[in-house]
């Protein structure tokens, strides 16, 4: 990733997480000392890190990494993994999975899902995967103890539960959308987060995203967090416990950067009104623009 585009802003939050993780990285390698206790992946990412921080380079090229080693309480070996997003922890949660050949499948399925639960129950004010490991090691014997049939219904019933969530697309208006970090980060979020919609970036800069709620209102509290001249929601549509009709509510397929410009401008400076309300027309939002610009 390329952060020559970001503002004093940006580039003082990226400067700030990224010192943070290599100062954590430090902190585990002095306790996970032990020989095949810990494995950082890409040891170059470290490099990258701080020539960064020394303002050598502009450039962050992977995420940091690194596997640590643990063992039940019968010296049984268990390996979690960890990715750490280059906004961590001040924006973006810490990806941590467990590998084992003592874990089935459901059981692999149901331990991320329980350190998902328990990062997002975390107050994350700084770094906390040495926090997350303990409570592994806490809870890993249990983890193995439980019977696989139960762990099944268990996982079926909590996807029942999110297929009856609410459906939600949200309008979202900035005064501009220039940044090509804010414009890969709206992309990768909406990606991630698996909604639909489009970017339009330039001046105004428009954003649609459409999907489960709870990953919607996920989606925009990373981006209103970043630095913006303005940005607001224009329009909240809600369909709630829209279930197997999720799909069908949807308006866009996938999630992706539309210019509307006349001119072909990389970021589309220059909106060509005719495009957008003929876009918004194919997509069955044509009422929106009253919302976005106050005109029928």
């Amino acid at each position: 990733m390329d952060l020559t585009s970001f503002d004093d802003s940006q580039s003082v939050l990226f400067k700030d997480c990224i010192t943070k993780q290599l100062e954590e990285i430090d902190l585990l390698s002095s306790i996970y000392c032990s020989p095949g206790e810990m494995n950082i992946f890409d040891p170059g990412v470290i490099s990258d890190f701080n020539e960064y921080l020394k303002g050598s380079s502009s450039i962050l090229r992977a995420t940091l990494e690194f596997a640590i080693a643990i063992k039940t309480s019968r010296r049984e070996k268990i390996e979690i993994r960890v990715e750490l997003p280059h906004l961590y922890p001040a924006i973006e949660n810490a990806i941590v999975t467990i590998r084992s050949a003592l874990l089935s499948k459901t059981q692999e399925k149901f331990v991320k899902s329980e350190i998902e639960n328990y990062i997002e129950s975390m107050e994350k004010s700084d770094t906390y995967i040495f926090q997350v490991i303990s409570w592994i090691q806490e809870q890993i014997d249990d983890f193995l103890a439980k019977d696989t049939s139960d762990l099944q219904q268990f996982l079926e019933k909590k996807e029942t539960q999110i297929e009856i969530d609410d459906f939600e697309r949200l309008w979202i208006y900035s005064h501009h959308i220039k940044s090509r970090y804010k414009r890969q980060e709206i992309c990768k979020q909406s990606r991630d987060l698996d909604l639909s919609g489009f970017l339009r970036p330039g001046k105004p800069g428009i954003i649609c995203v459409e999907g489960l709620k709870k990953n919607t209102q996920e989606f925009w509290r990373i981006i209103k967090s970043m630095q913006w001249h303005k940005i607001t929601i224009r329009k909240s549509e809600v369909r709630q416990k829209a279930g197997e009709k999720m799909d069908k509510l949807r308006r866009f397929d996938g999630f992706r950067e539309e210019l509307f410009s006349d001119t072909g401008d990389d970021e589309g400076t220059k909106i060509s009104m005719a495009q957008f309300i003929a876009f918004l027309d194919k997509h069955n939002s044509g009422y929106i623009k009253k919302e976005l610009f106050g005109f029928e």
